[in-house]
C-alpha cells in the first residue's frame, strides 16, 4: 500500500484565545453531489453560462463577473488536477437568445487561457435586449443534452449561471416561441411572456424539471447591484434549488446552489464555493487587528507533510487593510497591494498571491523541498494599520484537501442482488491516482460510511460510520429491503485531524474535521437469483415530429416479464406541447401473455413510445414492469425502466422556404462550386480507432439468429482493426465490403459514406439506409458504432451478412444497443431490399474500380489533392465530421431539385 504523511499539528505554546469561527459547507449542497459524481466518473462537463443583456452597463460596469469567472475557471483547473479529474467546460452567453461562445473543451494549464480569453470577451458583451430565462436554460439543457450523447458513460454535468437581473423583456414588435401570437410591444404583453415563460420553466415535469430529471445541477449566482432588489432573484433562486416547489417537482434533495452577490467580493465567494466541487473550504469569518498583528481575529489553520498546498480567499469590508499570513515560526509575510500576481517566500512555503479587489485577497501556498516550517499552525490576519476600520469584519475561504477518497475495492466483481446480503467485501481509502491508503497512516480519525438511493429517490443506510481501526475488514451490505434496478450508492469518507498539541504533549486544540468526501457511484440492484435481469435503461434516441417510436429493453433469462398495465407511467419531465405522453409493450401485457426467456438466454422487450404532438425537450420518465421466476406469477417482483428520449419538431417548411430563397439570392454572388468544394473538402471518414467484424445471419420469424441463435457479440469478435485510420480517409475495404465517402447533389449538409459489395445490394441502420444513387448501404461520416447489413436478392430470402463497425472506446453498453439496433431493423431492412431488388443486382464498383471523377458522387480529389492537415476546432476540441447528418429520401424516391436539403 502506499503511505501516507502523518497528519498531525505540534504547537510551541498554548492557545488561550478562542479560534474564529469556521465551517464547512453543508454536506447536502449540491456542489457536494456534483463533487461525488466527479469522484465516481474522475470526468465531468460545467456550462459556464453569463448573462449579456444591456443591465449590465450599470450594474456591473468594471466587469467584476469576468473577474470573478475567470477565477473560477483557474481554481476549477488546480481542482481538476490534483483530484485526478477531466473536467470540460463550455462557455455560453444569454440575453434575448442563448450562443455557445467556446465549445467543450478539456480544462487543463494548457487551454486555461484560452479559455480566460473568451470570458475576457464578456467585459462588452452588454448589448442584450432581454433577460431570457427559458432561452438560457433550454439552451444549456440542449448543450448538455448534445455533450451527453457523445459519450456512453454516466456523466457528471453541471451548469454555472450568471444574472444580474430578473426574467424580464424589452417592449418592441416580437413574439417568443414559448409565448405564440402574444405580442411584446406593450408592457401587458410584456408580462404575458413573463408570465408563460415562467410557466413553462416551472411548471410540473416543465424545463426545470427536464435539467433535475436528467441529472444536471445548477449553481446560480445573481448579482443584486444597480436597480436589482435581493427579491429579484426569487425565481432563479427557486429554479436552481427547487427544494421549495415553487418551480418544478418539489425535490428532497437540492438540485442546484444559490449565491446572492452584491460586489465583486461577493461575487468572488459565490464562484469560489463551488471552484473545488466535492471539497467545501472551510468558511470563517472574524474582526480585523489594530496596527499590528493580535491572535483573537486570526484566521487559523493546521498544516502537515501530508498536504502539497493551500489556496486561501480572504476578504474584508473596508479598504485599506493589509492581509498578514503568519506562520507557525511567527513569521510574518504581508500581501502588499499591488496591479500584477505577485510571489514570495514564508518559512520555505512558496505562497503566489494576488488581489482580486480592492478588499479581496487569494493566495496559493505551496510546500517546497526544504520547508522545515510548513507543519503546523498558520494564520491569515487582515491588519487596519492607521487604527480607522477597528470594527471591520473580515472572512475567509479555506481550501485545504488530502485528496483521499473512500472506495469499494473489487467493487467491479461483487454480485448486488435485491433481497439479500452481499458476500464480504472491503472498504478502504484511496488517493487522487486511486491507489489504495493505509488507513493507519492517519494519525488523526476516520470514519467510512455507505448508503443507497434507489430507484424510487428512497435512502437506505447500509454501513454506519466504520471506525479508522476497521476500514479495511470484510463487511457485509444489507439489500434485504433496496428493490431491483438503478440506484446510487454513496460512500461517505470524514476525516479528522489528530489534535494539536504543546511540547509537553498537552492538548492544544481539538483536531479539524475536515470537509466529509463523498463519492456517488451508479450501481444496478439486480433481482433476486432465479427472476430475469432487466436492463435499469432505455433511451428512444432523437424523436423528430409526432407519431410511435420504438426502442427495446434487453432482458436476460430465466423468467418472464410483462408490462404493469395498473401503474401509471411516470412522467418526470415533458416539452410543452407534446400532449399525453404514452410507453407501451404490446408484445407482453400481461402475466399469462408475457415475454418469457430461458435459462442463459437473452431478448428484448419491444416498447413503443407515443408522442401525440411534436415538440423540443428532454422527455424522461420511467415505465413499470413486472417479472418472475419461470411459471411463477404469484412471485412477480415490479421493477421500474428509466426512459429517455430527445424530442426534435420537424423542420418548418415555411422558414426552410425562406432561407432557401435567400441562399438561391446569396448563390448568384457565390459561385455554388465553391460550396461543393468546401463540403468536399470535409467529406472524410475520421482518423478513430475503428473494429469490424462480418458475419452470416439467418431471420426467422423476425428474429436475427447466428448459428441457431440469436445473435450476439462474443468474446473472440472484433479482435480485428481496420488499416487506413492513421488519417482521415475517403475510401477503405473493409471485410470486402468498399466504403467511399460521397457528398451528393446539394452543396449543403454534410457528406456520407456508401457501403457496397458487387453482387449484394446493402442496407444500414441510420434513418436513411440506402443511398438513392448508388444502392449501397448509407452511412455518416462517423461510421463508427454502426452496422450494415448484405444480402443477395438472387439467393435466399432469409439469408444475410451483416458488417459490424465498432469504435475502440466503445462500452458493453453501447455494444448491446447496437445488437439491439441490429436485431430489431435488420429483418425489415433485408425485406425493404428483396422487394426493391427482386431477381436483380445493382451495379457497384469494385474495390479495384479506379476512382470516379464525378463530383457529385465520387471521392476523388477533383478540387486537388487531399489536404496532410484537418481543420481543428476552437479550444482544442475534437472535430466530428457527419455526425448529425441529416437525413435524405430512400432509394425509391425521384430526385426533386427543390426537396429540402438532407430531406
Amino acid at each position: 500500500m502506499k503511505k501516507v504523511a502523518v497528519l498531525a499539528a505540534m504547537m510551541l505554546v498554548p492557545l488561550l484565545l478562542a479560534i474564529p469561527t469556521a465551517s464547512a459547507a453543508p454536506t447536502t449542497a449540491a456542489v457536494g453531489d456534483f463533487g461525488g459524481c466527479l469522484a465516481a466518473q474522475q470526468q465531468g462537463d460545467l456550462l459556464l453560462m453569463v448573462d449579456q443583456s444591456g443591465s449590465l452597463q450599470g450594474s456591473d460596469p468594471d466587469a467584476a463577473r469576468v473577474s470573478a469567472a475567470n477565477y473560477l475557471l483557474e481554481q476549477l483547473n488546480t481542482f481538476g488536477g490534483s483530484a485526478g479529474v477531466e473536467l470540460n467546460v463550455a462557455i455560453a452567453g444569454f440575453s434575448d437568445d442563448f450562443t455557445v461562445h467556446a465549445p467543450w473543451t478539456r480544462l487543463d494549464n494548457g487551454s486555461l487561457p484560452a479559455l480566460q480569453g473568451e470570458v475576457e470577451r464578456f467585459r462588452t458583451r452588454t448589448d442584450g435586449i432581454d433577460t431570457d430565462y427559458w432561452n438560457a436554460l433550454d439552451g444549456a439543457r440542449r448543450t448538455l443534452a448534445e455533450r451527453d450523447g457523445q459519450s456512453e458513460a454516466n456523466r457528471c454535468q453541471a451548469v454555472a449561471w450568471f444574472s444580474d437581473g430578473k426574467l424580464d423583456f424589452t417592449v418592441r414588435d416580437a413574439e417568443k416561441p414559448y409565448s405564440p401570437g402574444v405580442s411584446l410591444g406593450s408592457d401587458q404583453g410584456v408580462q404575458q411572456v413573463v408570465a408563460a415563460a415562467r410557466e413553462s420553466i416551472c411548471r410540473p415535469a416543465g424545463i426545470a424539471d427536464q435539467l433535475r430529471s436528467s441529472g444536471i445541477v445548477t449553481f446560480a449566482v445573481g448579482l443584486a447591484a444597480g436597480t436589482a432588489q435581493p427579491s429579484d432573484f426569487d425565481l432563479m433562486r427557486s429554479i436552481a434549488t427547487g427544494g421549495d416547489g415553487a418551480c418544478g417537482k418539489a425535490t428532497s434533495s437540492s438540485p442546484g446552489d444559490f449565491y446572492l452577490a452584491q460586489n465583486i467580493d461577493d461575487l468572488l465567494f459565490a464562484f469560489d464555493a463551488f471552484s473545488t466541487p466535492g471539497q467545501a473550504p472551510i468558511e470563517g469569518e472574524t474582526g480585523v487587528c489594530v496596527v499590528s498583528v493580535c491572535d483573537e481575529a486570526q484566521h487559523r489553520f493546521v498544516l502537515d507533510d501530508s498536504i502539497s498546498s493551500v489556496t486561501v480567499l480572504g476578504s474584508a469590508d473596508a479598504e485599506g487593510l493589509i492581509p498578514t499570513l503568519v506562520a507557525p515560526s511567527g513569521a510574518q509575510l504581508p500581501l502588499d497591494r499591488g496591479g500584477a500576481p505577485t510571489t514570495a517566500t514564508l518559512d520555505g512555503a512558496q505562497v503566489a498571491y494576488r488581489w482580486m479587489s480592492p478588499r479581496s485577497v487569494s493566495f496559493t501556498m505551496t510546500k517546497s523541498d526544504d520547508s522545515a516550517q510548513w507543519q503546523g499552525m498558520w494564520a491569515l490576519v487582515f491588519v487596519d494599520p492607521d487604527g480607522s476600520s477597528p470594527l471591520a469584519r473580515s472572512k475567509t475561504n479555506i481550501h485545504i484537501s488530502g485528496n483521499l477518497f473512500p472506495a469499494w475495492l473489487g467493487m467491479d466483481t461483487s454480485a448486488v442482488h435485491s433481497g439479500e446480503k452481499t458476500s464480504a467485501i472491503r472498504l478502504g481509502i484511496v488517493d487522487s491516482d486511486r491507489n489504495e491508503i493505509d488507513p493507519s497512516d492517519l494519525l488523526g480519525s476516520a470514519a467510512l460510511s455507505v448508503s443507497l438511493t434507489d430507484a424510487g429517490n428512497v435512502d437506505h443506510p447500509l454501513v454506519e460510520r466504520i471506525a479508522k481501526e476497521h476500514i479495511g475488514d470484510p463487511v457485509e451490505l444489507d439489500f434485504t429491503q433496496v428493490p431491483p434496478g438503478a440506484a446510487t450508492l454513496r460512500l461517505t469518507l470524514d476525516v479528522t485531524t489528530a489534535d494539536a498539541r504543546s511540547a509537553s504533549g498537552d492538548v492544544i486544540a481539538p483536531g479539524t474535521a475536515l470537509t466529509p468526501q463523498f463519492v456517488d457511484v451508479p450501481l444496478t440492484v439486480s433481482p433476486p437469483i432465479g427472476y430475469p435481469v432487466v436492463s435499469s435503461t432505455v433511451d428512444f434516441g432523437t424523436v423528430e415530429g409526432a407519431g410511435q417510436f420504438a426502442a427495446s429493453i434487453p432482458i436476460t433469462g430465466p423468467g418472464c416479464v410483462w408490462f404493469d398495465g395498473a401503474a401509471p407511467i411516470a412522467l418526470d419531465s415533458v416539452p410543452d406541447g407534446v400532449g399525453d405522453v404514452g410507453v407501451s409493450a404490446g408484445s407482453a401485457p400481461s402475466a399469462t401473455n408475457c415475454l418469457e426467456i430461458g435459462e442463459g438466454q437473452q431478448a428484448s422487450l419491444p416498447v413503443d413510445l407515443s408522442v401525440p404532438a411534436a415538440g423540443n425537450g428532454s422527455l424522461n420518465g420511467s415505465i413499470p414492469l413486472m417479472m418472475s421466476p419461470p411459471g411463477e406469477p404469484d412471485r412477480a417482483l415490479p421493477i421500474n425502466v428509466a426512459f429517455s428520449a430527445e424530442l426534435q419538431k420537424p423542420l418548418n417548411s415555411g422558414r426552410f422556404w425562406l432561407v432557401f430563397v435567400l441562399v438561391l439570392l446569396f448563390s448568384v454572388a457565390v459561385p455554388p462550386l465553391l460550396l461543393y468544394g468546401v463540403k468536399w473538402w470535409t467529406a472524410r471518414i475520421p482518423a478513430k480507432t475503428l473494429k469490424a467484424m462480418r458475419v452470416g445471419v439467418t431471420i426467422e420469424g423476425g428474429q436475427v439468429l447466428r448459428d441457431g441463435a440469436e445473435f450476439g457479440i462474443r468474446e473472440s469478435d472484433l479482435s480485428q482493426l481496420v488499416r487506413g485510420l492513421n488519417k482521415p480517409a475517403r475510401s477503405l475495404d473493409v471485410e470486402g465490403v468498399e466504403l467511399r465517402t460521397r457528398i451528393g447533389l446539394s452543396p449543403f449538409g454534410p457528406g456520407y459514406v456508401v457501403a457496397q459489395q458487387p453482387g449484394l445490394v446493402a442496407a444500414s441502420g441510420a434513418e436513411s439506409s440506402v443511398d438513392r444513387r448508388t444502392g449501397g448501404a448509407r452511412l455518416p461520416l462517423a461510421i463508427h458504432n454502426n452496422w450494415v447489413v448484405l444480402h443477395d436478392p438472387d439467393g435466399p430470402a432469409n439469408l444475410a451478412t451483416v458488417l459490424l463497425l465498432v469504435g475502440a472506446d466503445a462500452t458493453d453498453d453501447s455494444n448491446r444497443r447496437l445488437v439491439a439496433d441490429l436485431v430489431r431493423k435488420v429483418p425489415g431492412r433485408v425485406a425493404d431490399l428483396r422487394a426493391a431488388h427482386p431477381g436483380a443486382t445493382p451495379s457497384a464498383t469494385p474495390p479495384s474500380a479506379p476512382p470516379s471523377s464525378d463530383p457529385f458522387g465520387a471521392p476523388a480529389p477533383t478540387f486537388g489533392a487531399a489536404p496532410s492537415w484537418d481543420a481543428a476546432p476552437t479550444f482544442g476540441g475534437t472535430g466530428q465530421s457527419g455526425a448529425g447528418a441529416p437525413a435524405r429520401s430512400s432509394a425509391g424516391d425521384p430526385f426533386d431539385p427543390f426537396r429540402p436539403p438532407g430531406s
